[in-house]
């Protein structure tokens, strides 16, 4: 069976992406290097998206499978040996009328999930600009943020920043700030949208979902060790944040301030001791 080029870029694309984050899992999962995870991260993305148009010796064939058959400088030898067959035109009409086009059906199935994502995709970004043209601006702290108007967690697409201020108090709105102000002028986003990118044509690759899952989490982690060190107390910022995990959340191509509730600790525990190292050094 021959398949378009296109597809096998995409397994090709994703092969790479599997190599990677069993990579990721065996040498940085659990490190503190936060900055280099993200530096991993994108990458591992930028490179498998970009070695299928080259050939290199060796690596091509590594990261790769022959869908095409035999290769060009391949003898390919097939031997057909006789058949007899005796077939009425009763069985004949039966096999035909039971005859699938898996291929087809493969290919019909594959873009209109595909399809179902990327309209996906383009509806979240809408609900995020109405998001904002119902959210009305103001300054807290001198930082301008669109002003929530229901109970959504706090959360931050490239450079806006978006909460409730009527429902926490100002130690709580000074911590969200320093959270999101951190995701903002680190471009976070960037990153949320190139994974997301890649999940539109990846959504059957598990290992996709789970590098998009180590991704997400690594930001916040970024952004939870920009709030600690300005020297936010460890234990409340804790608390703020498992108040906040039942709130509903916006959208989920955003950085949203929280976690998990399995996570919390696990990040506070990681950024512990990222201080502590650093201060030692």
């Amino acid at each position: 069976m021959i398949m378009h080029p296109i597809f096998i870029y995409i397994i090709q694309v994703n092969c790479a992406l599997v190599l990677f984050y069993l990579l990721y899992t065996t040498l940085f999962k659990r490190d503190t290097f936060l900055k280099i995870r993200r530096f991993y991260f994108i990458s591992s993305i930028v490179f498998s998206l970009v070695y299928p148009l080259f050939v290199v010796p060796g690596l091509t064939d590594v990261l790769s499978f022959r869908a095409n058959g035999p290769a060009a400088d391949e003898t390919a030898i097939f031997i057909e040996a006789p058949t007899f067959e005796m077939v009425t035109g009763r069985e004949d009409a039966t096999a035909d009328s039971f005859h699938i086009p898996w291929k087809a059906l493969s290919v019909f199935v594959y873009i209109a999930v595909t399809l179902f994502f990327i309209f996906r995709f383009l509806w979240q970004l809408a609900s995020i600009f109405r998001i904002r043209l119902k959210s009305s601006k103001t300054f807290v702290s001198g930082i301008e943020i669109y002003d929530l108007k229901n109970d959504l967690t706090p959360f931050s697409f490239f450079g806006m920043i978006f909460m409730n201020s009527e429902m926490h108090s100002e130690e709580e709105l000074a911590q969200i700030i320093l959270h999101e102000h951190t995701h903002v002028r680190e471009k976070h986003s960037l990153d949320i949208m190139l994974i997301e990118t890649i999940l539109l044509f990846s959504w059957w690759n598990p290992f996709v979902w789970l590098l998009k899952r180590e991704m997400a989490m690594n930001l916040e982690y970024l952004a939870d060790n920009g709030v600690l060190r300005e020297g936010v107390d460890s234990k409340d910022y804790q608390y703020h944040l498992l108040r906040l995990t039942y709130h509903e959340t916006a959208v989920q191509i955003v950085n949203n301030f929280n976690v998990s509730l399995i996570n919390i600790s696990t990040s506070l525990t990681l950024l512990y001791h990222q201080i502590v190292d650093n201060l030692i050094v």
